[in-house]
């Protein structure tokens, strides 16, 4: 007992920061990779310069990229919001960056590289936040600011295979897969949490984990591809 009572004072005399570890896996996916069909980009003489297929799906020696991995419960809301600001662009009648992230309070920019218009439509959950049209590269950037929690869905209306997510956490304790299907969470505190895995086209998957000072945690997502959203 007196050495759990001593542990506790000293755990209280450490800086949090000093306590905080690291949470990384990777994202397995285990089915049949599906065939990356060819995009129809042919009603839009500007987009049919250049064939693309569908990057939904993008499995690289049996692990899966463009999913966002959040740690939700548990998780403690970021001391401060990153002083930068997170870009969607429109470019090559696709959006890019696939897959990315942003804190609660993070502003949050979009813009239009191709000289054709595009129809910016963004939801959360299934409510239309804005629907703004960029006629061309000249358009003035749309500004926005991330104001709750979950996924940000970006389409175009006018061509529809174009799709953008940003992954909305008041924590910032998140990370997308790298093209190895590869995540990285750095300065945890310690704490039990639910981790959540999110694909487009595969849904959500969930972990409970806990996290120590001095033991960096490890964890594996799996998807089969039977999975859906």
């Amino acid at each position: 007992m007196k050495t759990l009572k001593t542990f506790a004072v000293l755990a209280a005399l450490i800086p949090a920061a000093a306590m905080a570890e690291t949470v990384e896996g990777v994202v397995e996916f285990s089915g049949k990779v599906p065939t990356a069909v060819k995009l129809h980009r042919e009603a839009d003489p500007f987009c049919a310069k250049k064939s693309m297929t569908d990057p939904s799906v993008e499995v690289k020696g049996g692990n899966l990229a463009n999913v966002w991995v959040n740690i939700t419960k548990g998780a403690p809301a970021a001391k401060s919001v990153p002083d930068k600001t997170v870009s969607m662009n429109q470019k090559d009648c696709m959006y890019s960056p696939r897959v990315t992230t942003a804190v609660v309070g993070e502003k949050i920019e979009a813009k239009n590289d191709d000289p054709v218009l595009h129809n910016v439509h963004v939801y959360s959950g299934a409510a239309t936040l804005f629907n703004k049209g960029m006629p061309n590269s000249s358009a003035a950037p749309i500004e926005t600011v991330a104001k709750e929690e979950g996924m940000m869905k970006w389409k175009c209306d006018v061509h529809p295979w174009m799709r953008g997510y940003i992954g909305i956490s008041k924590s910032g304790l998140q990370d997308v897969t790298n093209g190895d299907g590869g995540f990285k969470i750095a300065d945890v505190p310690p704490g039990r949490y639910t981790i959540e895995a999110w694909h487009e086209k595969y849904g959500i998957k969930k972990q409970e984990i806990t996290v120590e000072a001095g033991k960096p945690v490890k964890i594996v997502f799996k998807y089969d591809g039977t999975e859906k959203a």
